[in-house]
């Protein structure tokens, strides 16, 4: 009890304290410093640091290259030059500070002359003591042993000591109440739960009965006239599968959702009948351990769980889980006087609707477990939340979520394959794609109220969402592929209204293989290629059909020279031995019939075979000599003695009879051409030796 008045003390103040834990380098402040960006510099005795918005970067600084003061100062002070150029010096030393880049000069000495050395010196620049206000605060805050108190441009006051770091009071505004003992409100949000005695909860039913569980999970209706309780265990067996019944809500018409901690179920009150809660699979996913349950003035139903807020669609009756939330474990849910849904977790309080706005530490809310069902809106419009152990805070929505503008974002580290870099150069190398890009609103009065959303044009269409309540964010993109990127960051306040976007520029260039002119240069090379490949195959296609013509030349010759042999050599005249194609084969076909028709006429000559085949005479001679290489009259002699050989080989007639029968006016022209053709007589020829 005692501890958890001591931490509700500290955090209804909404003060913060950074100390080494924090990123300060010793916790010995001298100079607290707000840049023009809002980020604040800190000086811890010549060690300096920066807040990111959650805690503090080292500023590198070589004290080897700050300007040596030629005599010891007893004081620290500061000078800006214009807007982004801001001196700084404690007893030895001047340090020169790049407020754009962030970053200490190298070149201090060689930028000093003697006017702006005396001023950097003079009383003017040295740091200021802490004004009335500032002390007034500082006094009821009980912190001893400061350096200096700075506000920062949110009204805040930063408070430096000597041995315990920052001390950070934001800028006055209306707190909640914490209320203890016997307070009424305490009493009034623990009624919300229903609870009592043995009764786990209790709903009133539209008819006048009432809804009621023990802490047994024995569920019934209660009748107030009678006094009596009409048990339901016995008569839906299934209702002891529950192990304990935690509430219950209206859904529609008699419909109503009993929710306990090992799943959720849907009860008709005028039939007694059970069914399954129609999402049941969807939020059972994460958890089936149901704490609370509401349905708001638009007829959303919402479903709290061990492991997130569930929220429903009347128009689709889908079912969304709420994202963005510090903590998702759900305690309670309530309406406010305007209908907006607020819940309580187990590590503060957050209003869901219309947008998500966590609230902590930073606007007074103790960041510890709030009671389980226990919350309410007053007649006066107050939410309270019971928190347990005799205590409640109450606080009135519009006072602790104002309608203040949202800040521009800042990009307060970004880092290039893992290393810092003070400024993203324009044009990376293709091997400089994994960056990581850091930001905060610098909010330092209510961080926990900011919402941010950031996408990298050229690879991203849709935004990604940031809203963790710390005060910074971090996005990470690895092996990105060349291209033109544009980093957007914005963030908005409580109030849903989204403010400037901040961008970051960049690209990615192609590797030297992937540039205009090595793809031209592979273009030349795939045509050239293609070129010699083309005409490689064409040679070779032209090498083979010579070389398969010469074969079928070759082919040609060896099949005329067979058929010449054959027509020479033998006695009997076949077309298909003496010609080697069908054409040839149809055509010696019709000269043998013509000349076998006319075989005895001596006058049957060369221009008669050629009419009778119906060629001339030149395309028959042709055609004679590329069969055979004879004329047309040495085949019809040829014809008519190889006919004569047939007869002196198979019939007894005499040799002037066969001459005379072949066409040969005279038997010794017939013998005479006989023995030219068989190198014998046609009486040898008939009586062999």
């Amino acid at each position: 009890m005692l501890f958890c008045l001591f931490v509700c003390a500290n955090q209804i103040r909404g003060q913060r304290h950074w100390t080494v834990a924090d990123g300060l380098p010793t916790g010995e402040v001298q100079q607290i410093v707000e840049l023009p960006n809002g980020q604040m510099l800190v000086n811890c005795e010549g060690v300096f640091c920066i807040y990111n918005g959650r805690t503090f970067d080292v500023v590198p600084c070589d004290q080897n290259k700050a300007y040596q003061l030629p005599r010891y100062t007893n004081r620290y002070g500061l000078l800006w030059e214009g807007d982004s150029v801001l001196w700084l010096h404690d007893f030895y030393r001047i340090f020169c500070f790049d407020a754009r880049q962030r970053l200490f000069v190298t070149n201090a000495a060689s930028r000093l002359n003697d006017h702006l050395l005396e001023a950097i010196l003079s009383d003017k620049a040295n740091t200021r003591q802490p004004t009335l206000t500032q002390r007034s605060i500082i006094n009821s805050l009980h912190i001893g042993d400061i350096t200096l108190a700075v506000n920062d441009r949110q009204g805040g006051l930063w408070i430096g000591t000597r041995s315990s770091g920052i001390f950070y009071q934001p800028p006055h505004r209306a707190k909640p109440e914490i209320h203890t003992g016997n307070d009424p409100l305490i009493g009034m949000a623990r009624s919300r739960s229903h609870r009592s005695g043995q009764t786990t909860f209790v709903l009133e039913l539209p008819d006048g009965r009432q809804l009621r569980c023990d802490s047994l999970s024995h569920l019934g209706y209660f009748l107030p006239e009678q006094q009596t309780i009409i048990s339901l265990n016995e008569k839906l067996p299934s209702l002891n599968q529950y192990r304990y019944m935690v509430g219950a809500c209206h859904t529609d018409g008699d419909w109503v959702a009993v929710y306990t901690q090992n799943g959720i179920f849907m009860l008709n009150t005028k039939t007694d009948t059970l069914t399954s809660f129609p999402h049941a699979n969807e939020i059972e996913r994460y958890s089936s351990k149901y704490n609370c349950m509401l349905k708001d003035h638009e007829g959303r139903l919402w479903i709290g769980t061990q492991n997130g807020l569930f929220g429903t669609t009347p128009a689709d009756s889908s079912v969304f889980r709420v994202t963005g939330m510090t903590n998702n474990c759900i305690r309670s849910l309530v309406l406010d006087d305007k209908g907006h849904v607020w819940a309580g977790t187990s590590y503060g309080v957050s209003r869901i609707t219309p947008t998500v706005v966590n609230l902590g530490a930073d606007d007074g809310i103790p960041a510890i477990s709030m009671m389980d069902r226990a919350a309410c809106l007053t007649d006066d419009g107050r939410l309270v939340f019971a928190i347990g152990g005799g205590m409640a805070v109450a606080f009135r929505p519009d006072e602790l979520i104002g309608s203040e503008k949202p800040l521009t974002v800042v990009l307060t580290r970004m880092e290039l394959n893992g290393e810092h870099v003070t400024n993203l150069p324009h044009s990376l190398s293709y091997m400089q794609n994994y960056l990581t890009f850091q930001f905060s609103t610098l909010n330092y009065a209510t961080p926990s109220h900011d919402r941010y959303r950031y996408r990298l044009g050229g690879l991203e269409h849709e935004w990604n969402t940031c809203s963790d309540g710390s005060g910074l964010c971090i996005a990470s993109y690895k092996a990105l592929p060349p291209g033109d990127y544009i980093f957007e960051v914005q963030a908005a306040t409580a109030s849903g209204e989204w403010g400037p976007v901040t961008r970051q520029a960049f690209v990615i260039c192609q590797p030297w293989w992937l540039t205009w002119w090595a793809k031209l240069l592979y273009s030349f090379l795939v045509l050239a290629i293609g070129g010699w490949l083309i005409a490689f195959y064409l040679k070779k296609k032209k090498a083979r059909m010579e070389y398969e013509n010469d074969q079928r030349v070759n082919r040609l010759f060896e099949l005329r020279e067979e058929a010449r042999h054959q027509f020479a050599e033998s006695a009997n005249i076949a077309p298909d031995k003496i010609t080697i194609n069908a054409e040839e084969e149809k055509m010696v076909s019709q000269m043998l019939k013509a000349i076998e028709a006319h075989i005895d006429d001596e006058e049957y000559n060369a221009d008669k075979l050629a009419k009778d085949i119906a060629m001339s005479r030149a395309s028959l001679y042709k055609k004679m000599q590329t069969i055979l290489g004879i004329t047309p009259t040495d085949f019809i002699r040829n014809v008519r003695l190889k006919r004569a050989a047939q007869l002196l080989a198979d019939t007894q007639l005499t040799i002037n009879e066969i001459a005379g029968r072949v066409g040969f006016v005279t038997p010794r022209n017939f013998s005479s051409q006989f023995k030219k053709m068989f190198g014998v007589t046609p009486s040898e020829y008939r009586e062999p030796q």
